[in-house]
């Protein structure tokens, strides 16, 4: 409220204790020109004598500037048995001002077994003023800040004065939540019919229940994922893997979301219950779970709280400095200089229950320079889920008191510096290889005449990453048949081991010491024809295509066998024949009792046209189509009679007579319009 003069003033805490009209009030302000006006008014008209105003709490609020952007690779380097358990190696930090090509010699030269890769990217650092205090000690002792007092990071959301609270939300189980609120509505909502697709009924659904969700997820086509997801529970079982199941996929982006602010305590219930009005809000159950404590919160500073007394605590907070100077001399002002980065690392764990997720929260990665990074972080263990959370570490000055708690020494008014950690930015990481190895190679086959069978010798594949652990044997007659398989070498030594997805009958399967590179076929027939082919299979249970396909036939009058290659390697399992080397397509066609022949041109494309760009002579550049050429002009085709031996070679001249195309909508188009 303020005077006619436009000077503000304030009535006193007990004004509702007054007994006059707003009207009456309103005549009083309208008259008054100043301040002093208004007490003695309030002295005559109302015998009131107490006019003091108040100041309002301040909030204290520190915003540092955060990372850029958070980026992670998963890289995995070579297989180890015990990758599923053990977290080998440290973590270093690479320096990206050159090209991405260092970092790929690094993964070259690296000799630790796995590693996430982040890629952290910051704002340029402030201008360098040589005379501050806080400029030159980020720039010398930065450093040893950093490694001899990392117990002393204050994270910028925990600085708050005693008349605020901070909360952070939190849902593990956001991914479940969206899954469900979705698919009720799905069912529930008359407004929808089964013929909507997926997409319009998402775009409806983000419309009609709008969510702060929907701003806190990575992708914003995160509900349609969600009506397209065939994992409905959100989790992915993944026989392939030791682990009993993994994050789906098409909400991974979502889980493990958090969301902080800071609240007056004077109104926390009020906030909280706000919130909960949004049936859509994916926080239902954490707000739920804080409510009574919110509640307890705002009654219990309602009925501590008095204007007419102002706290110290109210204006003064606690920082843990690193460093004190006298205020003498110092002609520093508040200001923060960045000088490296924390990263706090979470992993995902399953529950005991089997169905729902915690983090865990590992040893924070402290880096002491500033600057855009690449940090290998090879402390990883292989099938989990990593969630890292980076943060600019600045060191900030600012005035303060030095308080002796023993009160032995008076207060100082000095300067200090603390370290202040930025707001985070948070990747999430799936410690996963998804590369199949290649198959094995140089199959070779020898005739043991000791215990008439064929013995068959291969190599190992290359494969980079030494995961090999399985290999399979198979066998046909003819390449009208398909492969039948004759064994699987099991030499898998990991400490846990998968269930791959081609799982060998108990009588097929042979558990071997090494990986052996040999096989013995006791039911080989020297009086039939048969193909052979090796797969490999790694230690996630994923699966090689098939190594070369050998054609193997036993010669009874050189009495050796005979070996002839009918395809090369990378045939895929479900295509055998897909490289066969053999006329898969007949070029001659039968026919008798015909006296006419009508011959259809119908190709599948008219023309096949490349753009390319071309450059005239003011330098402007066009998009110009070449032809292909792929359909010629004249075809020949020959006629040949057996019965009478003769033959005829028939001239089929094709003469384009279309015209150009036209554009008819897909709504209009009839079998008419299209032909």
């Amino acid at each position: 409220m303020e005077l006619s003069n436009g000077v503000p003033f304030a009535l006193p805490s007990n004004y509702n204790n007054l007994n006059f009209s707003t009207t009456v009030l309103a005549g009083i302000i309208e008259s008054l020109q100043t301040t002093a006006d208004f007490e003695e008014t309030l002295q005559e008209e109302l015998g009131y004598t107490d006019t003091s105003t108040y100041p309002a709490a301040p909030v204290t609020v520190i915003d540092l500037k955060e990372p850029l952007s958070l980026e992670s690779e998963f890289f995995y380097n070579y297989y180890t048995k015990d990758e599923r358990s053990a977290t080998p190696g440290i973590y270093t930090t690479v320096n990206i001002h050159a090209s991405d090509q260092d970092v790929e010699f690094i993964k070259k030269k690296s000799k630790t077994p796995r590693s996430v890769i982040l890629k952290i990217k910051v704002p340029s650092a402030p201008e360098a003023n040589k005379d501050s205090i806080v400029w030159n000690l980020s720039q010398t002792q930065g450093k040893y800040y950093i490694e001899n007092f990392k117990e002393k990071i204050v994270y910028e959301g925990a600085i708050a004065n005693s008349r605020f609270s901070s909360l952070i939300l939190h849902d593990n189980q956001v991914d479940e939540t969206f899954y469900h609120a979705l698919s009720g509505s799905v069912a529930f909502s008359s407004e929808y019919s089964k013929s909507s697709t997926a997409g319009d009924l998402a775009n409806t659904l983000s419309q009609m229940f709008p969510s702060p969700a929907s701003q806190l997820t990575a992708s914003p086509s995160t509900i349609k994922k969600v009506l397209g997801n065939y994992q409905p529970q959100g989790v992915a079982y993944a026989p392939t893997d030791a682990r009993e199941s993994v994050i789906a996929e098409a909400l991974r982006d979502v889980r493990f979301v958090k969301f902080s602010f800071t609240m007056n305590n004077s109104v926390a219930k009020n906030i909280i219950m706000g919130a909960l009005e949004d049936r859509g809000n994916i926080y239902q159950d954490e707000l739920l779970g804080v409510l009574d404590t919110a509640r307890e919160i705002q009654s219990r500073y309602i009925t501590t709280a008095n204007p007419g007394n102002v706290s110290s605590s109210e204006f003064e907070m606690s920082l843990d400095s690193v460093q004190i100077y006298s205020k003498e001399g110092v002609t520093d002002d508040e200001t923060s200089y960045p000088i490296g980065f924390i990263i706090d690392k979470y992993e995902i764990i399953q529950n005991a229950d089997g169905e729902s997720f915690s983090q865990k929260k590992m040893e924070p990665i402290v880096v002491s320079r500033y600057g855009d990074s690449n940090i290998f972080d090879s402390q990883i263990k292989y099938g989990a889920t990593y969630i890292y959370e980076a943060r600019i570490i600045y060191l900030t000055g600012y005035e303060a008191t030095a308080i002796d708690p023993s009160g032995s020494t008076e207060d100082e008014s000095v300067y200090a510096l603390s370290m202040v950690a930025s707001s985070p930015i948070s990747t999430q990481i799936a410690a996963l290889e998804n590369i199949a190895p290649n198959p094995p190679q140089n199959l070779r086959f020898n005739y043991n005449f000791k215990f008439n069978c064929l013995d068959i010798f291969w190599e190992e594949p290359l494969n980079p990453q030494r995961d090999v652990v399985r290999y399979q044997i198979f066998r046909r007659q003819s390449i009208e048949e398909p492969y039948v398989l004759l064994a699987e070498l099991d030499f898998d030594q990991s400490t846990v081991k998968v269930v791959p997805l081609e799982k060998a009958p108990a009588e097929k399967l042979f558990k071997v010491r090494g990986a052996r590179k040999f096989f013995r076929d006791e039911n080989f027939n020297r009086d039939e024809t048969y193909i052979y082919a090796l797969a490999a299979v790694d230690a996630r249970g994923l699966t090689s295509s098939y190594s070369e396909q050998i054609q193997v036939t036993f010669n009874r009058y050189n009495n050796k066998i005979e070996r002839f290659a009918i395809s090369p390697p990378m045939a895929p399992k479900p295509y055998p024949n897909l490289y066969i080397s053999t006329d898969l397509f007949v070029d001659t066609m039968r026919s008798s009792g015909s006296s006419r022949m009508r011959v259809f041109f119908d190709p599948e494309y008219y023309d096949i046209v490349r753009t390319q760009s071309q450059e005239s002579k003011d330098g402007t550049s066009t998009q110009i189509s070449i032809s292909e050429n792929l359909i010629a002009d004249t075809y020949k085709l020959q006629i040949i009679n057996l019965d009478l031996q003769n033959s005829e070679i028939l001239t089929l001249d094709i003469s384009n007579e279309t015209g150009p195309p036209f554009n008819v909508p897909m709504t209009q188009a009839t079998i008419k319009t299209l032909y």
